[in-house]
């Protein structure tokens, strides 16, 4: 298998499985490599899903039958790809790398008609239409940023034309990942070579991190995998040392052991609802020496008589539509269907009053989801609190890092990614009486 069948078969996975693009290229690229391959695979690859619906507005104006077989389809997406995206690959390998895509993956027939649609796009950059940006804004969007056109219409109506480009045009620095220094068991030495993060003091960046299980700081738990925002939401909750926290929706473990670096007297009791998952938490808080932690097996939106009042903390990170992560997971948004959302809104209501129960009086209810969407956000939290009056809002400001501080809006806080550099996310701070 060369670089280009790798990327082939990642894209095809994808498409028509509906699999993650980041667990498809680390499933694809576990064999031997040498590091330009796996750079050119990985590029090719992400960036083919990324431009998916603008790569398939070209295409239609160079193909001229009504139907075209999945696989050369996707072979034609990777070719296009290069072509309009990649300065660095001569048109000629382009084009010829795809016509031998063909053959290899057994249809040699087809090599013709590859080897003519990349051709006459090559030969026709200045030909390409777009639809109209005035006109048709949504459609604009949606075809030259590659966003579903409902997502497109909804952006533009909540947040006008002008900030919705700036969010779908937005990509930030992909080299880089964030991680989170493990006070429980490091120093800030640890991360001497590392670069400062945009607001947690805990929150470091590192460029071109392929295979964190390859460091030797990952495997022995001094450092971990976790988004400022991420960071933000575990800091607003104001955990204090003697505190009893439950992590409602706790998978894969972050917040539960962020927490746990503040809660050092205390409980953390994480709970997750599928086996697979609940086994992932134990080894992230095995390698990150968290010994203050129960996890234990449950649905946040079935009430536990057992757990009434009996915490200080209740972190509520619950299922969203991640819209706030889309500038950097492509392949979600693919995916993505207006109908989800409906959904999502009564699961999230449903577990944020059941989590009600556990706070004790005093205690903090910490709402938060990697979205950007209203419903599921400020509206979902004013709905909250005109059917608990015993909660309200709680000044976020005094707990945020950093200039996250002068963001806060009263209880509540989104952020975005065009704006904040980091995921889009929401949190809520909401208090108990």
């Amino acid at each position: 298998m060369n670089a280009r069948q790798a990327a082939l078969e990642i894209v095809s996975n994808v498409l028509q499985n509906e699999s993650y693009l980041n667990l498809e290229c680390k499933r694809v690229l576990s064999g031997r490599w040498s590091v330009e391959d796996k750079r050119f695979i990985m590029a090719l690859a992400n960036t083919t899903i990324e431009n998916l619906f603008r790569i398939d507005h070209v295409l239609k104006q160079f193909i001229t039958v009504r139907r075209v077989h999945t696989v050369i389809m996707n072979i034609l997406r990777l070719g296009a790809c290069q072509l309009l995206f990649f300065e660095s690959v001569p048109v000629s390998a382009a084009v010829n790398e795809s016509v031998k895509l063909a053959e290899k993956s057994g249809k040699k027939q087809l090599k013709g008609f590859v080897n003519a649609v990349l051709r006459n796009l090559s030969k026709s950059f200045g030909k390409i239409h777009y639809p109209d940006r005035d006109g048709d804004p949504a459609e604009y969007f949606h075809v030259f940023y590659s966003y579903p056109k409902w997502l497109c219409k909804k952006y533009i109506k909540e947040y006008g034309e002008e900030q919705a480009e700036q969010m779908m045009s937005y990509t930030g620095d992909r080299s880089l990942t964030c991680i989170r220094l493990n006070r429980l068991k490091a120093g800030p030495a640890i991360a001497a070579g590392y670069l400062s993060g945009l607001y947690c003091e805990d929150a470091y960046y590192i460029k071109g991190m392929e295979a964190p299980e390859q460091m030797p700081e990952f495997r022995e738990g001094l450092i971990t995998i976790q988004g400022e925002a991420s960071q933000a939401a575990v800091c607003a909750a104001g955990i204090k040392r003697e505190d009893k926290v439950l992590d409602a929706c706790a998978a894969p473990g972050g917040k539960s052991a962020y927490a746990a670096c503040f809660a050092l007297n205390g409980k953390i009791v994480s709970q997750e609802l599928h086996e697979h998952r609940k086994v992932l938490i134990e080894k992230t808080f095995a390698r990150l020496g968290v010994e203050s932690a129960e996890v234990c097996l449950g649905d946040a939106a079935v009430f536990k008589p057992e757990w009434k009042e009996a915490f200080d903390v209740v972190l509520a990170d619950v299922p969203c539509s991640a819209l706030g992560l889309l500038y950097r997971k492509p392949d979600i948004r693919l995916f993505k269907k207006e109908t989800d959302i409906s959904e999502l809104v009564r699961i999230q209501r449903a577990i944020l009053d059941t989590c009600a129960n556990y706070v004790r009086p005093g205690g903090v209810l910490l709402y938060s989801t990697c979205t950007i969407d209203w419903a599921e956000n400020e509206e979902n939290v004013r709905n909250f609190l005109e059917r608990h009056p015993e909660f309200s809002e709680d000044n976020l400001a005094p707990y945020l890092p950093g200039e996250l501080k002068e963001r806060a809006d009263g209880g509540m806080l989104q952020l975005f990614p065009h704006i904040d550099s980091i995921d889009g996310f929401f949190m809520a701070r909401l208090k108990k009486s």
